[in-house]
């Protein structure tokens, strides 16, 4: 295969080096998605907020990867806050169900979304707008334009007199809720509520419409992390459940090509190499075919081998061995077919070989007799070993079975 094309292959290993090299080198773009996963430190990850919260807000934290009828059936303890973070929370009405079961025990939900599922809006009756803001190509105007504004409706929870969030940052606001279950503890700068509380049962529920101040861009050295300080301190518990479940980027699984695609420098070797690869096998379809050579079929050694041993015996003149090897195997062949014992040759012995083989009762006695003899015999001519075998030839051909 490399057989004079050695150069062309070394050209193409290192052309395959040097890319993924190169890319590997370049800096890397900002990753702006919004997944709020606990171990990304993207500008709308959560790595900061998540890693603040133990000894901070609460005594223990736990991260649910399971839904909430699973992680109620388990949770049997109060004083719980269970968190979700994410731009669309998807509820069913068993997650609903299972959501009051879980505050009715005496626990605390924060959800932090922009969209919120039907079953919650039905349930709570609320509704939320999102308000659609020009996104600039500029990364400085994206980080310096101010978009939005939110303060608290008490004065006291206000470490600043308001927050002001740039472009890059998504408003959200209600602009439909239970005004008799619901207070308000969060506006922006048009007094639409972004924040809102309720005592249900027991327990305490939190709906928050700005999922993005949660992100590290606004927790790490920014001063509106206040904002999600203040916030989180409504919700502060012995025990805090982040959930990663109901994230809309979660992932269980990740395979090698998922890999390999999320990864720029392994994602263009690996188009060079499928390149590569697609220009050799164009290339190699035009090359001379080579004869293809005759292969003789294995030839049966068994046999041979049998041929040969039967030879040494029979010019050895060792007929009587022959002969009780004959014998033995066609004594083998009644044991088989007719399941009798031939130690014991009486007439029961004769009568069932005559009734199944349907060969005269007779001519079977002088087969077996004659064979007897042969075994007593101290020794035997190449006509009495010619004579065994045409007499047990001739019974096998006879017989019905």
């Amino acid at each position: 295969m490399f057989n004079g094309n050695r150069k062309y292959y070394s050209v193409l290993a290192l052309i395959f080096i040097a890319v993924i090299a190169l890319q590997y080198m370049q800096p890397k773009p900002i990753n702006w998605t919004r997944t709020y996963f606990k171990k990304d430190k993207i500008p709308f990850g959560c790595y900061a907020i998540f890693n603040l919260l133990e000894n901070n807000f609460a005594k223990k934290v736990i991260t649910n990867k399971q839904t909430l009828y699973s992680l109620n059936a388990e949770m049997t303890e109060s004083n719980q806050t269970l968190i979700f973070i994410d731009n669309n929370v998807e509820f069913s009405k068993l997650d609903v169900k299972s959501l009051f079961s879980f505050l009715k025990k005496g626990n605390t939900v924060l959800i932090s979304t922009s969209n919120f599922s039907k079953a919650l809006k039905d349930t709570f009756k609320i509704d939320v707008q999102e308000n659609w803001v020009t996104k600039s190509i500029s990364i400085d105007s994206l980080l310096t334009k101010r978009a939005f504004e939110v303060q608290y409706t008490q004065p006291k929870n206000n470490v600043l007199k308001s927050y002001v969030y740039p472009t890059v940052a998504t408003e959200s606001y209600f602009t439909k809720f239970d005004t008799i279950l619901f207070k308000v503890s969060s506006i922006n700068k048009q007094h639409q509520a972004v924040l809102l509380e309720a005592n249900i049962g027991k327990g305490k529920l939190v709906l928050s419409s700005l999922p993005d101040v949660f992100g590290n861009l606004f927790i790490v050295n920014h001063v509106n992390r206040f904002y999600a300080y203040t916030l989180l301190s409504k919700v502060k518990n012995k025990t805090i459940i982040w959930d990663e479940n109901y994230k809309t980027h979660n992932v269980q699984q990740k395979g090698i090509f998922q890999f390999i695609f999320n990864n720029d420098a392994l994602y263009m070797g690996y188009c060079i190499a499928i390149i590569g690869l697609l220009f050799f096998m164009i290339f190699e379809m035009k090359r001379k075919q080579r004869a293809i050579p005759v292969i003789k079929p294995l030839q049966n050694s068994t046999l041979e081998f049998v041929d040969v041993i039967s030879h040494v015996y029979f010019n050895s003149k060792n007929h009587k061995y022959i002969a009780e090897e004959k014998i033995a195997y066609f004594y083998f062949d009644m044991r088989k077919k007719f399941s009798v014992n031939t130690t014991l040759m009486d007439d029961e012995f004769y009568n069932t070989i005559h009734l199944l083989s349907g060969i005269d009762l007779d001519a079977v006695k002088k087969l077996f007799s004659y064979c007897e003899n042969l075994k007593q015999a101290p020794s035997l001519t190449e006509q009495d070993l010619l004579e065994l075998n045409t007499r047990i030839t001739n019974f096998k051909l006879k017989s019905i079975r």
